[in-house]
């Protein structure tokens, strides 16, 4: 064999020698991914970060513990789980109620860790089916944060259909919220506006759900509210109505200016309206008068069983001028 001869067949023998090389590794890395995708049950361990809503308190805390958790998951999740000094950290909303108090730190609470299984399995789903938890409690700390309970201003415009009104007043639920932050951030908030809802040609009850407004460096504990709007047809009455003074002790006498007011009043559309003013009365409290510094009076409404959704007076206000008798 020639010199050339033997370089060529060395040249095709490393040749062989590589391919052969690549086409193990090639192999291997076939059944590394096919071995990798298959499940596996293993003990998978997770740090647990809790967002919840415990009065008085910051929203979330980190469990002390790590929680263990037996479950089915790929090789290639198991891997990456077990990986030397990291823990996965998994963020879940968990209710109050399942909380319990320490007796002994006001900040420190207690869960069953247990009760995570479902919300564990929905947080993990298509990553590992959870078979059982190992860990039995999770304590957490949710430090103390300062708060005050607040009422919820609803900004609602509402535009009814010809002869139609509200019944009432605006139902919210909630009608007041906790607001948490620093001290001077929640200091002065005196109530939590509702976003603007603009409804128009209303002519029917009405429900809906709106959010409140947001502030800066402060949290509420609630997002959003529902509210309620009682919506009738009515009719309207008026006429003219004396004012009857209540109280007047013997020996005075009291003239009002005017002696009459018109009363106008909306009324349910079905209701019968010929004995409105039978069952109703405008009056004025001597003793309540006596003890002001004006003499304008506005007169307060009797209703009596009278269905009547609101009310004006033209004048509004009377003048009381009291008399001593001879």
């Amino acid at each position: 064999m020639s010199g050339s001869d033997k370089k060529d067949f060395k040249k095709r023998k490393g040749r062989v020698w590589v391919s052969l090389i690549l086409s193990l590794l090639l192999a291997f890395f076939i059944w590394l991914v096919h071995n990798l995708s298959n499940e596996y049950s293993a003990f998978l361990r997770f740090q647990v970060k809790a967002v919840t809503n415990i009065t008085g308190h910051q929203p979330e805390a980190v469990a002390d513990e790590i929680l263990l958790v037996r479950g089915r998951a790929t090789g290639f999740y198991i891997l990456r789980n077990n990986r030397s000094g990291s823990v996965p950290l998994i963020t879940l909303e968990v209710p109050p109620e399942l909380f319990t108090p320490d007796k002994e730190l006001p900040d420190r609470f207690c869960l069953t860790a247990n009760n995570l299984k479902d919300k564990l399995s929905a947080a993990l789903s298509g990553e590992i089916a959870v078979d059982f938890i190992e860990t039995s409690i999770l304590t957490f700390t949710f430090s103390g944060q300062s708060h005050r309970k607040v009422p919820i201003n609803p900004l609602i415009s509402v535009v009814y259909k010809k002869q139609y009104t509200k019944v009432g007043d605006i139902v919210i639920s909630p009608d007041s919220v906790l607001v948490y932050g620093n001290t001077e951030d929640i200091a002065n908030i005196r109530s939590i506006n509702t976003l603007p809802v603009n409804l128009t040609n209303v002519g029917k009850s009405i429900q809906g759900v709106t959010r409140l407004e947001t502030i800066r460096d402060v949290r509420i504990d609630c997002e959003e509210v529902r509210y309620f709007i009682r919506v009738d047809r009515y009719v309207e009455v008026s006429g003219q109505m004396s004012v009857k003074v209540n109280n007047l002790p013997s020996g005075y006498s009291i003239v009002l200016i005017p002696s009459k007011v018109k009363f106008t009043a909306r009324i349910p559309f079905t209701a019968k309206n010929d004995n409105i003013f039978d069952e109703i009365s405008l009056n004025m409290d001597y003793n309540l008068f006596i003890n002001q510094r004006s003499s304008k009076v506005i007169p307060t409404l009797e209703r009596g069983d009278a269905d009547i959704y609101s009310y004006s007076l033209d004048p509004p206000m009377i003048e009381a001028v009291i008399t001593q008798e001879r």
